[in-house]
């Protein structure tokens, strides 16, 4: 049996693109428990400390959100879905597309405080109508 090297130099080059092809297809694939926060929680009370955001990844199918409490200094992970991980993933997202500093996302405000400033913006409203529709 004689071999001709442009073939064993074709053989060698397929076997070489199906190793490339498994590699990459083995990355990509989802490997179930390995994600950072098999219990989560739906809320947190108290100032945050620090924010980390995981989005899905090979590891883990789902995003993870954890947050630090000031208090304990403990981190706790939040439910992705809930209001909460909704409203500080979206925070996340727009500070790291942005490049601004992700602890502005920590920051939050008080319901009361924000019905108080929603009612003096209705009245500077209401009176900005006022004075344009009697000038």
């Amino acid at each position: 049996m004689k071999l001709y090297l442009r073939s064993v130099c074709q053989l060698a080059f397929l076997g070489f693109c199906c190793v490339l092809i498994t590699v990459r297809e083995s990355d990509s694939t989802f490997v179930p428990g390995r994600c950072l926060c098999p219990e989560t929680q739906n809320a947190v009370r108290g100032p945050l400390k620090d924010l980390t955001v995981f989005l899905k990844n090979p590891n883990c199918d789902k995003n993870t959100v954890i947050v630090t409490l000031k208090k304990n200094s403990e981190p706790v992970c939040l439910n992705p879905e809930s209001p909460m991980g909704k409203q500080l993933i979206r925070c996340w997202n727009r500070a790291t597309k942005l490049g601004r500093d992700v602890r502005l996302c920590l920051k939050r405000r008080r319901r009361g405080n924000q019905r108080q400033r929603s009612r003096q913006r209705n009245r500077g409203h209401n009176r900005r109508t006022a004075s344009s529709n009697s000038s």
